[in-house]
Formats: C-alpha cells, sequence, structure tokens
C-alpha cells in the first residue's frame, strides 16, 4: 500500500545521494593517497576516541570478526599508523592505540574534511543552516533508535 509520505521519502533518498556522493570525492582522494580501506579508516577514527580498546571491543564495535579485525590492525601496525600493548592488569588483553603517525593522520583526513564542509556551510544562509541542523538531529535521532531496536532484537 502506497503511502502519501513515499514521494517525500524517495526525494529524501536520492538527495542525501546526492549529498554524500558529492562530499566524498575529497575525502576518498585522501583515503586512496594513503591506501585505506573504508574499515581501516573506522578503525582509526574509532582507535581515536576509544584508545586501548581490545580487539574484541573493536570488532563489536565495527561488527566485523576478530579475525577479519585481526588483518586489519596487522595492516594498520605494519603501515606505522597504530600500535599493540600488552594490558598491564592482563598480559593476555592486548590493548590497541594510534601511533602518533596514526593520529597525525586522522587529524589530517579530519582536517580535510572540515574544510570543505566549511566552504560548503558558508553557503547557506543562518536560517538555512538551522533548518539542516534540525533535520541533521531528527536524522541522527532516528538512526539512534533504529540502532536501539537491532540492539534489543539481538539481546533477546
Amino acid at each position: 500500500m502506497a503511502s502519501e509520505r513515499d514521494p517525500l521519502r524517495e526525494q529524501a533518498f536520492i538527495l542525501f545521494a546526492r549529498a554524500t556522493t558529492r562530499f566524498d570525492p575529497g575525502r576518498l582522494e585522501a583515503w586512496v593517497e594513503l591506501g585505506l580501506t573504508m574499515t581501516q579508516l573506522r578503525v582509526l577514527f574509532l582507535l581515536r576516541a576509544e584508545g586501548g580498546s581490545s580487539a574484541g571491543a573493536m570488532a563489536e564495535a565495527l561488527k566485523v570478526t576478530p579475525s577479519t579485525l585481526t588483518r586489519i590492525v596487522d595492516r594498520l601496525v605494519r603501515q606505522g599508523l597504530t600500535r599493540r600493548e600488552m594490558d598491564d592488569g592482563d598480559r593476555r588483553l592486548v590493548r590497541h592505540y594510534l601511533s602518533v603517525r596514526g593520529a597525525s593522520t586522522v587529524e589530517e583526513l579530519e582536517r580535510r574534511g572540515r574544510a570543505r564542509m566549511n566552504e560548503v556551510m558558508d553557503r547557506l544562509s543562518a536560517p538555512q543552516l538551522e533548518r539542516l541542523v534540525s533535520a541533521l538531529e531528527d536524522l541522527t535521532a532516528a538512526l539512534d533508535a533504529q540502532e536501539a531496536d537491532e540492539f534489543s532484537r539481538v539481546q533477546a
């Protein structure tokens, strides 16, 4: 059964895809220069937010298997972007951290992305920016609710 929201939903899909596709080229160029995959980038940003994470916690957060995460981190260690350390309290536990090079890489990627976004947002008026913030808050709340529902289903 078609809903009166369907045309709006379709327009939202199209506009969201167009916007994200147009933001990605700058980020993709930076990733290509570094030779990193999207999952490797996610690991780097996760470690910046939660340095000292265990492989199990990272695998769970990224929704990958522990063996997949190990291969990803192995490559990041070889590239000098992350490091592993034994936990002082439990020598069986390995903690993961960004290296100095990894931290500067994440900072540079973020700086490039923010510079591009600032150029785009400078073209929006204050009311347009307020509407954008409101819409993004709504979208984030919907994503949070969806993830909570998914988590609840998995736990049941």
